[in-house]
């Protein structure tokens, strides 16, 4: 085999190396990654699906990361209407399960229609409908 021949060979497989190096290189940076940036999943429910004035709508929920629940976190949760403001809610925190709770009375002059439950913590946010008859 002439010098040349061996050259290109050599050429190639240092080329194939390099790329199989490249791709390990990327999907360790995304392990790390993943490894690094926490991504949680936050989930919203109400207890029932219609409710009437007066009534007490329980939301509940968890915070965790994959299956590790995330404790003593912050949750923002708000009741948005099918018009005009939504209601804030206080602030409630997750136990040692990633589970949060709250409580809201459907006030006496609320406008009927399809409602949200919405839940935010760590940069992510939920949501649940319900009905208000």
């Amino acid at each position: 085999m002439s010098t040349g021949i061996i050259n290109e060979i050599l050429l190639v497989e240092l080329v194939i190396f390099l790329a199989l190096a490249i791709v390990l290189l990327v999907l360790l940076i995304w392990w790390l990654i993943r490894k690094l940036v926490l991504v949680p999943t936050l989930t919203v429910t109400t207890d029932k699906a219609e409710y009437l004035r007066g009534e007490t709508v329980k939301v509940s929920g968890t915070l965790k990361d994959g299956t590790t629940p995330l404790p003593g976190k912050t949750v923002s949760i708000t009741i948005e209407p099918p018009v005009g403001d939504a209601y804030g809610l206080p602030d409630v925190t997750t136990d040692s399960n990633g589970a949060y709770s709250a409580d809201w009375v459907v006030p006496a002059n609320a406008v009927g229609g399809n409602y949200a439950a919405v839940a935010s913590a760590m940069g992510v946010s939920a949501s649940k409908a319900f009905k208000l008859e």
